[in-house]
Parts: structure tokens; sequence; C-alpha cells
């Protein structure tokens, strides 16, 4: 213990170097040939004449005045300012790298036409790396939420549960008039807040969400700000009601919000038995950063729940469900900088759905069907409770968030299998505690980032079947009626992270180093029973296995700026030690340590400020997680038993991407192309076999494995004169892999299409 803390110490106060980029001032006055100041002209500033790399970009007010801040590159001695508008011919002037006061003067275009009067209304606005979209001119009369209008954002994507994706890039904030309340479960807002309420939406490229990282640190995020009018009261939100027969089917919901400068609370109740369930109301759509999803050791869930989820059509036609969901978030901001923030969640839902499914398996001299045909039902109970503290300041940066989740999930399948009837019963109880801490500061001038993560977890799972199944493979001295298996998992970890940025002539660096250790325990016990009378059997049906794992990661990462090139180097140092021990059989106790070397490079090329391409290369070592190397054998639902190797895992995978974009958003056309290669080489490979009754074993066994992915992505939008959005999405993949079905090694080759379109 008293070392990790030195050693996180000691990356916490690495030392540092100097030069600070520098900030320029530009500030002018655009005038025609007679004096006369014009508004609206487009302002934009590059280090290219071409627009390549877009630094800053603003439109002259009534008074033909502009303003520009903007990073300073001291590598270059001038930068480009282009000057447009309608009625004027373009200027492109290069100034000195220094700030300064212009005085610009446009000359008239000549018109054909004897007069020409243009009268719209401004939809789109561009300012940097921000997109402003007028509500007004996207919003429609049927337009009930603010999501609905969202969805019309060119490159916009919203997935069921409301994640927002913006450029095939998830978001990472959705503020409210600046201010991120939800912490990522933004659903609450964009499904609650009414589309008349809300004024403008920002999209925020390249976004810091940390003030003491604008302009220093690179970020490739998105966020949304939602602008509401200045004029809309205080107090206001949305409400629904839906009430059928013949057999009473009901919609209800309610958001009521109140915002002002600094106070903000959003509730919400929302119930319903017919449609979408609410269980994903409230949840975190957001990318967990990566500096804590790298630390985070997450909950594994091993048995199989009631299926209660359709493949083919979308979940909101045809669910038959009962949800509640109960929400309240609330936000105190202190002065400029400090914001404390409360949260909680309550989901209920009862999902049924009836199935039917029939396969057939081919052998040589043998062929086996299996028909099934099932009614499930899954209740599921979660609750939430979060508290944020967080200071945001240009030279400090400082959150803490803790968090209380819990998750009571009970269901029950009648199955009926090649004629044979099964009961299948389901229980899942878990409970978390997680507290999170990121920090920020200068040191001479450098940012030194860091974060302490403490998580501690635990589950209970139970399934009983009825009649018992698997009686050749489960000893028993009875005639047994019934199949149990019990998890009982206990986890607790702690890790923390620690970063420091410097220059190296002109590379830019960063040097980071994440410690983390964990303690876990998994309890299992696979019985057969009689009577309810449960018979005591020994490793691996019964076992008690433990895992201790230290991990020790630094990471060096440099980028390279030459002309419109940028160039990353990101290469991995990791060194791990497993320490594996089961109680009931000391034979698969094990202590190894691995040391890995991680590359990565990426490399972007801007052609202007609307086409770029991107060619990423990755090698990846990764070994067993805790539920991988766990060695008991486990009954994961009423047809499937399934085994770990007694070998740790090693997997080594390379991968290559090749992308290419172009982005117009004033004429709302967005286009993306991304392929994918690769090649993934496993020390174990999966054997399964099935019997004439449709039972299913799985056993991964020590043999070496190869797959093989090859992934192509096209997304097309392009929106017409502000009435009509259409997507086009086109997927392909092919996957390349082999495996064991019925002791008969296969090849398999998987090749998918995938066409979405969609006009709104």
């Amino acid at each position: 213990m008293n070392t990790l803390l030195k050693l996180i110490c000691f990356y916490f106060f690495l030392f540092v170097a100097t030069n600070f980029a520098q900030n320029i001032t530009l500030k002018g006055h655009i005038l025609d040939s007679i004096s006369k100041p014009i508004s609206g002209v487009s302002v934009i500033i590059s280090y290219d004449k071409d627009e390549a790399n877009i630094l800053a970009y603003t439109t002259s007010n009534k008074n033909g005045e502009f303003l520009l801040n903007f990073a300073k590159n001291t590598n270059l001695n001038e930068f480009w300012v282009s000057f447009r508008h309608l009625s004027y011919e373009i200027k492109i002037n290069n100034y000195k790298n220094e700030s300064q006061n212009l005085k610009i003067t446009l000359k008239e275009r000549s018109n054909i036409l004897e007069e020409v009067i243009l009268r719209t209304k401004k939809n789109v606005e561009i300012r940097g790396d921000t997109i402003s979209y007028k509500v007004d001119g996207l919003k429609k009369e049927k337009d009930y939420t603010i999501e609905e209008v969202i969805s019309r954002i060119p490159g916009v994507e919203i997935k069921e549960n409301g994640q927002i994706s913006y450029n095939n890039r998830i978001i990472s904030h959705l503020y409210i008039n600046g201010v991120d309340l939800l912490e990522g479960r933004y659903n609450i807002a964009t499904r609650g807040i009414p589309a008349d309420a809300v004024e403008d939406i920002d999209i925020m490229q390249k976004h810091n969400h940390a003030r003491i990282d604008k302009g220093i640190t690179d970020s490739e995020d998105v966020a949304f700000n939602l602008k509401i009018k200045k004029n809309h009261s205080l107090v206001f939100g949305s409400g629904k009601a839906a009430i059928g027969l013949p057999v009473l089917q009901r919609n209800l919901e309610a958001t009521p919000i109140y915002l002002k400068e600094n106070f903000q609370d959003i509730a919400s109740a929302k119930t319903n038995n017919i449609g979408n369930s609410l269980q994903n109301n409230g949840v975190n759509l957001t990318a967990s950063k990566r500096d804590f999803s790298e630390l985070e050791t997450n909950l594994p869930d091993i048995l199989i729940e009631p299926n209660t989820n359709g493949t083919l059509i979308s979940n909101k036609y045809w669910l038959d469900n009962n949800s509640i969901s109960i929400t309240n978030d609330a936000l105190i901001k202190t002065g400029e900088n400090l914001i404390l923030k409360a949260g909680i969640n309550y989901n209920q839902n009862v999902n049924n759905l009836k199935s039917l499914a029939s396969q057939s398996y081919f052998f040589d001299n043998d062929t086996t069907f299996v028909n099934n045909s099932s009614k499930n039902e899954l209740i599921k109970e979660n609750f939430y409770a979060g508290l944020v503290q967080e200071i945001n300041k240009k030279e400090l940066y400082l959150k803490n968030k803790f968090i209380f989740e819990t998750e009571n999930s009970k269901g029950v399948s009648n199955i009926i299998q090649n004629e044979n009837v099964l009961d299948y019963f389901y229980r899942d109880k878990m409970k978390a505690i997680k507290n999170l801490t990121e920090f920020k500061t200068k040191i001479n001038k450098r940012i030194i980032n860091s974060g302490l993560l403490i998580n501690y977890a635990v589950s209970s799972e139970n399934i009983e079947v009825l009649p018992s199944v698997f009686n050749n493979e489960i000893p028993s001295n009875n005639n047994p009626d019934q199949t149990n298996q019990k998890i009982d998992i206990n986890q607790f970890s702690f890790g923390g992270y620690s970063a420091y940025n410097f220059d190296i002539g002109k590379l830019k660096s960063e040097i980071k180093q994440k410690v983390n250790w964990s303690s876990e325990s998994l309890k299992s016990n696979l019985s057969q029973s009689e009577n309810s009378i449960e018979e005591e059997l020994q490793f691996p049906f019964k076992s008690y296995f433990k895992l201790t794992t230290f991990e020790s990661n630094t990471s060096f990462v440099s980028n390279l700026d030459f002309k419109k090139f940028k160039f990353t180097l990101n290469p991995n140092l990791i060194y791990t030690n497993l320490h594996l021990q089961e109680n009931f059989s000391t034979s698969q106790n094990k202590n190894k340590s691995y040391f890995f070397l991680q590359p990565r490079a990426k490399l972007n090329y801007k052609i202007n400020y609307q086409w770029h391409l991107t060619l990423t290369g990755n090698y990846i070592t990764t070994i067993s997680r805790f539920p991988q190397l766990f060695n008991g054998i486990v009954l994961k639902d009423y047809r499937s038993i399934f085994r770990n190797p007694e070998k740790i895992n090693v997997t080594r995978t390379g991968i290559g991407l090749f992308n290419i974009g172009y982005s117009n958003i004033l004429k709302g056309f967005l286009f993306s192309n991304s392929s994918s290669f690769s090649e993934s080489n496993s020390d174990f490979i999966l054997s399964s076999s099935i019997d004439a009754s449709g039972l299913v074993q799985m056993e991964a066994i020590n043999l070496p494995n190869k797959s093989i992915n090859l992934n192509n992505t096209t997304n097309l939008t392009k929106s017409f004169f502000r009435i009509l959005k259409t997507d086009l999405k086109y997927k392909f993949d092919k996957i390349i892999s082999n495996q064991i079905f019925n002791n008969i090694e296969q090849n398999t080759n998987s090749t998918i299409h995938t066409i979405n379109v969609g006009i709104n």
C-alpha cells in the first residue's frame, strides 16, 4: 500500500519545462468604398491560404466591427485572413503573427440585375469549432421535445435509448445554458424539454470541458449546448397523457423544469404499460473518460437473464411492458467556478416476450433439430444516486463524483424445447459504490492531470431449472428434479493516474502513469437437488475463486504538426501481475507476471476545412480478465453449461484504420467512409457441442485460434431546403475465424451487408 502511494505521489509531482503558447487578439473595422460599415462579413483566420486549418471564425456586427482571439503558433511568421460577403468581392490577406487592429475596405460586386433584395433568417452560424443552429429554423409544427429537433441536424444520430452521436462520435457532454447538470444522463432533458423553450443548439467540436485545458490540450470530444430562451419562464416543462381501451393502456409523463442563473432543477415522472420500456431513462449515455475506464473493473454478469429483447424490429413498436421512472437532478452554482450537483434515479420495468425458434444442426451422418417456444418475464429495478462537486477555473480543475447504484432483477421463463417442458427461474441482486476524483493544475505553465478511482461492488445471482438438466454431466446419487446454480461476486479496486504535458522542440508530448490494484472473488455452487435437498459437490462444480491483480501502464504521447499533417505516436508499456487462488483445488493456484509493449500511431491530413484523412495503426496485447480466469463449471442458463480454460489466455491484435471525411455544414452535406482491418491471435479456441434435446456444452480449450475482421462503413447525410433530411448508412462486415463444434474443427466465414436509409 505504501509503495503504491509513493508511486502515485511521484508521478503526481513530475517536474516540468517551459514555453506556454500565447494568444493573439485580432480586431478590426470593415467598410465599403464610401466608408460605410458592412455587417455580416464572414472573417476566417487560418495559417494556410486555402483555409485548410481554421483557427477562428466570426462575423462583423452592425458597425462593421469584429474581434477574434486564437492561440499563437510560435513556429510560423504569418497568418491568413479571408473576408467574405454575398454583396462584396472576397478579400484574402496575410498578416504578421501578432496582435493587431485592421481597417478593411471591400469592393462591391457588380450585379447583372438592377436590384436584388435578399431577405433570409440566419439559421446556422459557424464560430471556429462551434456550429450554432437556430431551433426555429429546424423545428416543425409537430415537434414536441427538443430531441425531435436535434434529430434533424445533419450528422446527428439518436439511438433508441436517447444517446446522441455527431459524425459517428458519441457526445461527451450535454449542457443547458452552458452547465452540465445531468452528468451524461441527458435523455431526461432531451426527452423532457419542450422544443419551444430552446433558442439555439450549439455543437462544440474539439471541446475541452475543463477551462484549464483550453488552448493547451488537443481534444476530439463533441459537446452539445441547449440555450433556453431568455424571455422564457423560470418554471416550465412538458407533460403527456394517453389512455386507451379495450384493455386499459396508459402512457403518462411529466417533466417540470426550473432554471435560474445559479440554480437548475429537472425532475421527471413517467409510466407506461405499452410501447418502449423506460429502463434507459436517466442512464449514463456518455462514454467513460478513457483514463478512468482503463482503471475500472466492471462487475460481470455470469448467468443469463430471461430474454425479453427482440431482434427484428424496434422495441417501441411491440414491447409488452409495465414501466415506471422517477428522476430528479439539482444544481447549485456558487460564484463563477464552483458547482454542486445531486441526482437520483429510480426505474422499474416489467417486460414480457413470447418467442418461437426453430434451428437445425447438420452433421456428416446425422441432423439435430431444436424447436423452442418460450414465455419470458423479467422484472428489473434500478436505483442511482450521485453527488458531484466541481471547481472549474483557468488555473485549477477539481471534480469529485460519488455514485451509489443498485439493481434487482427477477425473471421466469416457461419453455417447451423439443416437447420437453422446462421452468427457468432467475434472480440477480447488485450493489455498487464508486468514487472518482479528477484534479488538474499548472506547474510552470504546464498541466498536471491526475485522478483517483475507488470502487466496491457485490452481486448475488441464482437460477433454478425444473426439471433437472445435464444429468449425465452433473453427478448425482439420487433422482434429481431440479438443477441449481448460485454465484456470489465480491469486488474491490482502487487506482490512480497522473499525466504531464511538455514540449520537445516542435513536439507536443505527454507522459502518463497509471496504476491499478483489485481484489475479486467468485463463489459458485452448481448442484442437483431432489425435493429441495441439494447434494454437496466438489470442485469444479463447487468453487471459491480469488484473484488479485496489480497493473502498471506507462504511456507516452507525442504530436507533431507539419503544415497540413499531424502525426501522433503513442507507445504503452504495461506490466501486469495476476495471483489466482482456488480454495477447493490448490493445484489451480497461479502467480504470473506479464510485460507488454503496445505501440499506436496516427496520421491526420487536413486537405482543407472540409476534407480530412486519418490513418491509424494499433497493436494490442490483452490477457484474460476476472470472469475468464474462473475455472469452475457454470450453468449459464437452462440449456448451456460452460467452463473456461485452465490456461491464462493471451490475445494479440493488430488493427489498421483508414477514414476519409467531408463536412459542409452550410449546405447540410456530410460524408464519411471508414475502413478497418484487424487480425487477432488467441491461445485458446471455443469448443461447443449439442445433444438431441438442444442442450449445449461449451468449453475453451488450449488451441491457437485466429480471427480476421474486415469492416467498411459509409455515412452520407444531406439536407434539402431546410425541410428534408436524408441519411444513408452502409456497413460491410466480413469475419473469418475457426471453432470446434461436436469435436469437429471448422472454419467460419461470415459476410454481412447492412443498409439503413432514413428520411426526415
